[in-house]
C-alpha cells in the first residue's frame, strides 16, 4: 500500500477527538514545542530538577529498587557481561560484535548507520538506510547498561562498572532528545527510562562516577516527551503502558524532580486504566499476541515496584487482572518455558535480557512473587529476587480444558492444544493480531507439531510480514487464499472477522462457551474429561462462512469443519521446521448420521515426524493432502522454510483426526 493509502486508512479509525488531539500536538511541536525539547541534558538537569546531581542522587529511592544482587543466582548475566567486556552480544539470538562504546546509530547486524540528523526527518519505514531500526533501536534500549552494573554488583569487579559508566555517558553525549533514530518512537525513550534508572539503582556507590547532571538530564526529558506525546486513540495499546510506566518511575523514585508526585500520579492512573483495558478479565492481553505477554508484564512490574517504593500501590483490581494473566500464561506455558507462538511478538525485553533464560519463566516468576502467587515450574527465579528477594514455590499446571473468551486450550498429559476463537486484535487498528481465527496450534513435550507462522520482522521485508499474518498461513479454513481481514499497513487491519460460540459435545462445555463469549465474562474453566469439546463460528465479510468444533482426549485431537461457498475452501496445517511428511490415501467409506450429512468420502491420511512425535492425520470430506511451502518466525528476524499440510474441502463438512504418538 502506498503512503497516502496508509494515511487515509488510518485517518478512517480515527475518531474526530483523536485527529483533532493528533493536530493540537503537531501544530504544538511545530509552533511552540515544550521549551525542554530544545535543551541540552546539562541544561535539561538545571531546569528540571532541585539541587546539583549529588543531592538528586541522595534524595532518590534508588536504593529501594534492588533487593538481592548474589553472584550465585545471576551467573548468566554475569556470563553475559563477560562477553559484553569482549565485544560479543546477542541480537535476537544471533552473535553480534560491539565496538567500546558502541556505535549507537549503527544496526550491528550490518553495520550500515542512521543518519545523525533531526529525530523528526528520519523516516523509520524507510528500510534502504540501515535495515530494520529494530535492531538498532534495541541496542538503544540499554539493555546492556543494567546486565554490566548488574554483574559489578554481584561480583564486585569495578571493570563492569567502568564500561557501564563509559557506555552510558556516551550515549548520552551522542544522542541528545530530538536527535537520531532513537528519539523517532515514545516506546524506545520510556524503556530507556527504565533500564537507566535499574543501571543508576545497580551500580549503587558507582553512580556518582557517571556524568550524572546530562544522564539525569536526558532522563527526564525522556520521560516528559513521554508524557506530551502519548499513544492515545487508536495507537493505545503497548506502547501507552510503556509511556506510562516512564512517567510512574521517573516520577517515583526522583523526588527532587519538578512536578515529580504530578507525574507519578498521572502515569500511575494510567497504568490502571491500560492494564484494565488492555487484559481481558479472563487474564488474556487483547493485542491477541501471546509473545508481547512478558514485555507488558516487565514493563508494569518495574513501575510497580517504583510506585510503591514511593508510597503509591496499585489497586487491588490491578492486581486482580494480573494475578487471571499469570494463571492464563500458566495455561498456554509449553515444556521448557516456551508458548505457543499466537500473534505478533519482538522479542521485547528489559532487565536481565539475556538469552539463557525463558522471558515468560523470568518476568511470569517475579509477577508471581509480586502477587504472591506460585511460581511457573521452573527455576528461573533471577529477576524475582532483584525485584523483591523471594521467589514462590512452584507449581505444574494440571491437565483439563480451559475456556476463555478467546481461547479455549487442552493439556492432556504432555499435550498442549489451543483453539483461537478471540477477535483479531485490540481495536481499531488491532496491529500486533494475525488473521487466524479458528486456528489451532498443537505442541507435545517439546516438539512442535502444528504452529504458528510467528512474525518474522515489522519493517525489513513487508511481503513476509503479511505472508505471516495472512490467513493461509495458519491452521485454519482460508476461501481461495484470501484473509479473514484486510491489510491496511503493517499495523493496521479493516474488516474484522467476529466469532461466537457454537454449542457443541457435553451441556456442560457449551455452557461454559456461551459465558466466556460474553463481553463481561470472568474466566470460565471447565476441567475433567467430559469437557473436551469446543465450538465455534465466524463470518467473513458475510459471504463466507466458517464453523469449526476441536476436541482433544486421550491423545487425540478431532477437527470437525463446515465452511461457505462450497468449492474454494481449504484446510490448512502450519507444520513445524524440519518436519517430514509422507502422504498416502485410501477409499475409506463415513457412514451419514442424524447430525453429520457426510456420505461416502475419501479419506486420506499424512503422517508427519517431527521432533520425537509422529502425528496421524487422517481426513474425511477433504481431497488429497498437499504439501505446500511455508514459513516460520521462531523469533524476531529469524525465518526458516516449513511445510503446510493443505486440502480442499471437497463438501461443506470436512473431519481431521489427528493421533500422537512417539517416532
Amino acid at each position: 500500500m502506498n503512503d497516502l493509502g496508509w494515511k487515509l486508512a488510518r485517518l478512517r479509525v480515527m475518531t474526530p477527538g483523536e485527529i483533532a488531539h493528533r493536530a493540537r500536538v503537531a501544530l504544538r511541536d511545530a509552533v511552540a514545542p515544550p521549551s525542554y525539547t530544545r535543551w541540552t541534558p546539562e541544561r535539561a538537569f538545571e531546569h528540571l530538577f532541585e539541587g546539583d546531581e549529588h543531592e538528586v542522587l541522595r534524595s532518590s529511592l534508588l536504593a529501594k529498587l534492588v533487593r538481592v544482587v548474589d553472584g550465585a543466582a545471576f551467573e548468566s548475566e554475569i556470563a553475559a557481561a563477560r562477553a559484553l567486556m569482549e565485544g560479543r552480544w546477542t541480537l535476537f539470538g544471533a552473535p553480534v560484535r560491539l565496538d567500546h562504546p558502541p556505535r549507537w546509530n549503527a544496526s550491528p547486524r550490518t553495520g550500515a548507520a542512521w543518519p545523525d540528523a533531526p529525530s523528526a526527518s528520519l523516516d523509520y519505514h524507510d528500510t534502504s538506510i540501515a535495515g530494520d531500526p529494530k535492531d538498532t533501536w534495541e541496542l538503544g534500549r540499554l539493555t546492556v547498561l543494567p546486565t554490566l552494573a548488574l554483574a559489578a554488583r554481584a561480583t564486585g569487579d569495578r571493570a563492569f562498572a567502568d564500561r557501564a559508566v563509559a557506555w552510558l555517558d556516551d550515549f548520552t553525549a551522542r544522542n541528545p532528545l530530538g536527535r537520531g533514530i532513537h528519539h523517532t518512537s515514545g516506546i524506545e525513550q520510556a524503556v530507556r527510562v527504565l533500564n537507566v534508572t535499574w543501571t543508576l539503582a545497580l551500580l549503587g556507590d558507582r553512580a556518582d562516577d557517571v556524568k550524572l547532571a546530562p544522564c539525569l538530564g536526558i532522563l527526564a526529558q525522556q520521560a516528559l516527551c513521554c508524557r506530551d506525546h502519548l499513544s492515545l486513540g487508536s495507537s493505545a495499546n503497548n506502547h501507552l503502558i510503556a509511556e506510562y510506566a516512564a512517567m510512574t518511575v521517573l516520577g517515583s523514585i526522583f523526588p527532587a524532580a519538578r512536578d515529580a508526585q504530578g507525574l507519578r500520579d498521572r502515569g500511575l492512573r494510567g497504568l490502571e486504566k491500560e492494564t484494565l483495558r488492555q487484559f481481558a478479565p479472563d487474564g488474556v492481553l487483547c493485542e491477541q499476541a501471546f509473545g508481547y505477554l512478558p514485555l507488558v508484564w516487565e514493563l508494569l512490574l518495574l513501575a510497580i515496584v517504583a510506585a510503591e517504593a514511593a508510597g503509591a500501590p496499585v489497586s487491588n483490581a490491578v492486581r486482580a487482572r494480573l494475578g487471571a494473566s499469570l494463571e492464563f500464561a500458566r495455561v498456554i506455558r509449553l515444556e521448557g518455558g516456551s508458548w505457543p507462538r499466537v500473534g505478533d511478538e519482538d522479542d521485547g525485553r528489559i532487565l536481565l535480557a539475556g538469552e539463557s533464560a525463558s522471558r515468560l519463566d523470568r518476568v511470569g516468576n517475579a509477577l508471581a512473587a509480586w502477587l504472591g502467587a506460585d511460581a511457573f515450574d521452573s527455576a528461573e527465579t533471577a529477576l524475582a529476587l532483584l525485584l523483591f528477594g523471594n521467589a514462590r514455590p512452584a507449581r505444574r499446571e494440571h491437565d483439563g480444558v480451559t475456556v476463555t473468551a478467546d481461547y479455549t486450550v487442552w493439556r492432556d498429559r504432555d499435550v498442549v492444544v489451543t483453539f483461537d476463537h478471540g477477535p483479531l486484535g485490540l481495536e481499531p487498528l488491532a496491529a500486533h493480531g494475525h488473521a487466524d481465527a479458528l486456528s489451532v496450534t498443537i505442541h507435545r513435550g517439546r516438539d512442535a507439531v502444528v504452529v504458528d507462522p510467528g512474525t518474522f520482522a515489522y519493517h525489513a521485508d513487508p511481503d513476509a510480514r503479511d505472508r505471516c499474518r495472512s490467513t493461509p498461513a495458519h491452521s485454519t479454513v482460508h476461501f481461495g487464499g484470501a484473509s479473514q481481514a484486510q491489510m491496511r499497513g503493517p499495523f493496521l487491519w479493516q474488516g474484522f472477522t467476529r466469532c461466537r460460540p457454537e454449542p457443541v459435545g457435553d451441556a456442560a462445555h457449551a455452557d461454559a462457551a456461551r459465558d466466556a463469549g460474553r463481553a463481561d465474562a470472568s474466566r470460565v474453566d471447565a476441567r475433567g474429561d467430559t469437557a473436551d469439546a469446543a465450538g465455534w463460528s465466524c463470518e467473513w465479510s458475510g459471504r463466507e462462512w466458517h464453523r469449526r468444533s476441536v476436541s482433544v482426549a486421550g491423545g487425540a485431537i478431532e477437527i470437525r469443519d463446515r465452511a461457505r461457498p462450497v468449492g474454494d475452501a481449504h484446510v490448512v496445517f502450519a507444520l513445524a521446521p524440519g518436519a517430514r511428511v509422507e502422504l498416502s490415501g485410501a477409499r475409506a467409506g463415513y457412514a451419514a448420521d442424524s447430525t453429520r450429512s457426510l456420505a461416502s468420502m475419501e479419506a486420506h491420511r499424512a503422517v508427519v515426524t517431527s521432533g520425537g512425535t509422529r502425528s496421524t492425520f487422517e481426513s474425511e470430506g477433504l481431497a488429497e493432502w498437499k504439501i505446500e511451502p511455508g514459513e516460520v518466525a521462531p523469533r524476531y528476524g529469524v525465518r526458516i522454510a516449513a511445510p503446510r499440510l493443505v486440502a480442499a474441502m471437497i463438501g461443506e463438512r470436512s473431519r481431521v483426526s489427528i493421533t500422537l504418538g512417539d517416532a
